[in-house]
């Protein structure tokens, strides 16, 4: 739901085993600017689901619509999906997997304490998905309210685990051995909002069986999940031609040198797996990795009306 600011209760649940805030050594965060992202989702078509799950008679939610799914994380235009509800969202190429996570969700949470949790599908032929296995330790105890706060350590592989601007990412990896899933040709993400609730006749439940404990009700027209928009780190790569640019990048992987040839003026810039800037320059002949450690680096070429990103191997 679209967020306010309330006074906050104690943060609820028992067990720290997952990936913290924003900000924090170990947090699996991912900034809307990084250069990680070479691509946004371009379509959605979204399921409503109610403001009350028990009480249907309140209606759906209303607040955003599709389009508002798609494109940049901007951390303001969003859709809310409601109790249960769900958005299929589709992209420039199909999503591989890289290295690494591959994807990235972003919902509009105000605060790192205030979490709205959402399943996250994939598919390679639009009708059969298949889920990441998520897990809950908020406790089952007590319902949180949509008053209430809960800490984001305790949850793992749902989308809604940090705040606004801040993507959840997912690794397809994970799915490589999914019957039926080509992990190389993600053509389709669906996200499906958490009814939050104890009650066992409309709870939802992690991978382990778990009931979840997320704030709730929310009932307003901008209740359960608010989708922000879906960010690709792993596609199928668009040719550098198509992008307005002509340009060779080589040898990848590389040992140190690459080097980089086209047929007009640009800028270049290589950041690092996380998104930090190492390299920005206008030499367009070689640049030099060597100084740094083997792993994933992204090298984005840039000249006055294109921008390319591609991603880079040092071994």
């Amino acid at each position: 739901m679209i967020k306010y600011i309330f006074l906050f209760l104690p943060i609820l649940s028992w067990g720290q085993s997952f990936a913290p805030e924003p900000g924090v050594l170990g947090s699996t965060a991912i900034h809307k600017d990084s250069s990680v992202f070479i691509a946004w989702a371009n379509n959605a078509v979204v399921t409503r689901g109610p403001m009350n799950l028990p009480v249907p008679s309140v209606g759906n939610t209303t607040y955003g619509i599709d389009s508002d799914a798609t494109g940049e994380a901007d951390g303001t235009g969003v859709v809310s999906l409601g109790d249960g509800g769900s958005v299929v969202l589709t992209f420039p190429a199909p999503i591989n997997n890289g290295v690494g996570p591959d994807f990235a969700v972003f919902e509009n949470g105000f605060t790192d304490h205030y979490i709205e949790l959402a399943f996250v599908e994939v598919s390679s032929d639009g009708v059969n998905f298949f889920r990441f296995e998520s897990t809950s330790e908020i406790q089952t105890q007590v319902q949180l309210t949509n008053f209430d706060t809960l800490n984001c350590r305790y949850v793992n592989n749902f989308a809604g685990k940090y705040r606004a601007r801040y993507g959840t990412p997912f690794d397809i990896e994970e799915l490589a051995l999914t019957p039926g899933l080509d992990v190389n040709a993600i053509t389709h993400v669906k996200i499906i909002d958490v009814v939050g609730t104890l009650d066992p006749t409309y709870a939802r439940y992690d991978g382990q069986g778990t009931i979840i404990n997320d704030p709730y009700p929310t009932s307003f027209d901008s209740g359960g999940f608010d989708l922000d928009a879906v960010g690709v780190i792993h596609a199928a790569e668009i040719g550098l031609i198509e992008q307005g640019l002509s340009v060779s990048i080589y040898p990848n992987p590389t040992t140190g040198i690459l080097f980089i040839e086209g047929n007009q003026e640009y800028s270049i810039q290589v950041f690092n797996s996380e998104g930090r800037l190492l390299i920005d320059t206008t030499i367009d002949q070689k640049i030099d990795l060597s100084e740094f450690e083997p792993g994933i680096y992204y090298v984005a070429i840039h000249s006055k009306e294109s921008k390319f990103v591609k991603r880079i191997v040092k071994m």
